[in-house]
C-alpha cells in the first residue's frame, strides 16, 4: 500500500518535476563532463589478475531518499574509503552530499542526520558522481550490498541518458556468504563479529569505513582459502549467487 501511494504521488507530479529539473541539468557543463568520464572509466582487464595485496579497492556507500530509483528516489550522499591489500587508506576518503530534485522526506533526514540546509546547498548528482568516479578510477568498487548501490547508480545514470557505469565490483555481503550463514551477513552482524569500531550508521562515510574494515577481514579469510585475486574469487561467488537465486524460486 505504501509503495502504491509512492507510485501514485510520483506519477502525479514527482515524475514531471524530475523531468523538468533533469532536462535543465543535462544542459549544464557538469553533465557533459560526466558523460566523458563514464566513457573513459572502463577498467583495464589486467585488474582482474592483480594480487589482492597490490590491488586498490574503493569501498563506498550511498545514502538515498528511498529504495526505488524507478519511483523517483535519489542519491543524497556518497561516502568512500580506499583499501590497498589489507590496509585501509584512511587519508584517502571521499564524502559529498548531493541535492536531490525532489524534497528529501523527513524520515530520511532523521535517519541520516543530514542537515536540510546542507542538502539544499549541495551540488547536483551529476557533479558529485563526476568527482566520485575521478576518485575511484582504476580501482575495484566494493559495497554492502553492491547489488543495491550499483543498481541505484546505474538506474540514475540511465534516467539521465548517460552511459552505464563499466566497472569491476565486489559485493561484500555475498563474500560473507562464503563463510557465514545468511542472517550473519548483515553489515551490523559483521561489524559485531569482527569488533569493528562503531561509527555513525546511515552516514555514507561512516558506513563505508565500517564496511572497509569488514571487507579487509573477508579478504584475509579468502586468502586463507587460496583466493588471491579478483579473477579467482569469481567462481566461488558465482556459486553462492546461483544458490541464492535457486532459494528464491
Amino acid at each position: 500500500m505504501i509503495i502504491d501511494f509512492q507510485l501514485l504521488r510520483y506519477m502525479l507530479y514527482g515524475k514531471l518535476i524530475q523531468h523538468i529539473k533533469r532536462k535543465a541539468l543535462m544542459k549544464a557543463p557538469a553533465y557533459e563532463r560526466l558523460r566523458e568520464v563514464l566513457i573513459n572509466y572502463r577498467p583495464a582487464r589486467s585488474l582482474r589478475e592483480v594480487p589482492f595485496e597490490d590491488q586498490t579497492f574503493t569501498v563506498f556507500d550511498l545514502e538515498t531518499t528511498g529504495f526505488f530509483p524507478d519511483l523517483g528516489h535519489e542519491i543524497i550522499s556518497i561516502g568512500a574509503v580506499q583499501v590497498q591489500g589489507n590496509r585501509i587508506l584512511s587519508d584517502k576518503t571521499f564524502y559529498e552530499v548531493a541535492k536531490p530534485m525532489l524534497k528529501t522526506p523527513k524520515k530520511i533526514i532523521k535517519l541520516t542526520k543530514l542537515d536540510p540546509n546542507e542538502i539544499e546547498d549541495a551540488p547536483a548528482f551529476t557533479e558529485v558522481m563526476e568527482r566520485f568516479l575521478a576518485y575511484s578510477k582504476d580501482t575495484i568498487l566494493v559495497a554492502h550490498p553492491a547489488s543495491f548501490d550499483i543498481r541505484f547508480i546505474q538506474t540514475m545514470l540511465k534516467m539521465y541518458k548517460l552511459p552505464p557505469l563499466s566497472c569491476y565490483t565486489l559485493d561484500s555481503q555475498i563474500m560473507a556468504r562464503m563463510f557465514f550463514k545468511k542472517r550473519q551477513c548483515r553489515l551490523d552482524s559483521l561489524i559485531s563479529r569482527f569488533e569493528v569500531p562503531q561509527l555513525d550508521r546511515h552516514h555514507a562515510l561512516g558506513d563505508a569505513k565500517m564496511t572497509a574494515n569488514v571487507f579487509v577481514h573477508l579478504l584475509d579469510m579468502a586468502a586463507d582459502r587460496g583466493i588471491r585475486d579478483y579473477a579467482s574469487l569469481q567462481l566461488p561467488l558465482s556459486k553462492i549467487k546461483k544458490k541464492i537465486r535457486t532459494a528464491q524460486l
